[in-house]
């Protein structure tokens, strides 16, 4: 019974995730672009191995992300003032703009993701989910209802 819980989770996150990567395809973004932009949204400037530690990517990818950003005009990439060695992202207006484009293709994906699920259903999903998660090692705080997560 829960392996085949555990292969829907699996088969479900791989179609959001390919949802996702078509709606960001025609704005000449990958879904790891799109990631990291929102991240820099979120956070504010950040130094590029600390972008690469909370997508889950190599280095290597964050470099040529961040390349491709700051040629695109979304993110700057300047010296650390602390360490000249590393370099900060961030988001610039035009990528601030970037982002709220991404933010109402995102409701409209999550409107049809969710079409037809109720509050409760949502909610028991949660709860399961977030039990999943923290037996997984990660943190036990669900994202807040109705967050951009």
């Amino acid at each position: 019974m829960m392996r085949d819980v555990a292969m829907l989770m699996h088969e479900t996150a791989g179609l959001m995730r390919r949802r996702f990567e078509q709606e960001a395809r025609p704005s000449g973004l990958t879904l790891l672009q799109w990631r990291a932009l929102s991240l820099l949204e979120k956070s504010g400037p950040l130094r590029q191995v600390a972008v690469g530690e909370a997508l889950e990517a190599s280095a290597m990818a964050i470099s040529d992300l961040a390349e491709r950003l700051q040629a695109a005009g979304y993110v700057s990439r300047e010296p650390d003032p602390r360490d000249n060695r590393a370099k900060t992202l961030s988001l610039t207006a035009d990528g601030a703009r970037k982002v709220t484009e991404m933010h109402d293709a995102a409701t409209g994906i999550f409107t049809e993701i969710f079409d037809g699920v109720t509050e409760a259903e949502a909610d028991a999903l949660r709860s399961a989910l977030t039990r999943i998660k923290t037996n997984l090692g990660g943190p036990d705080e669900p994202p807040a209802r109705g967050s951009r997560r």
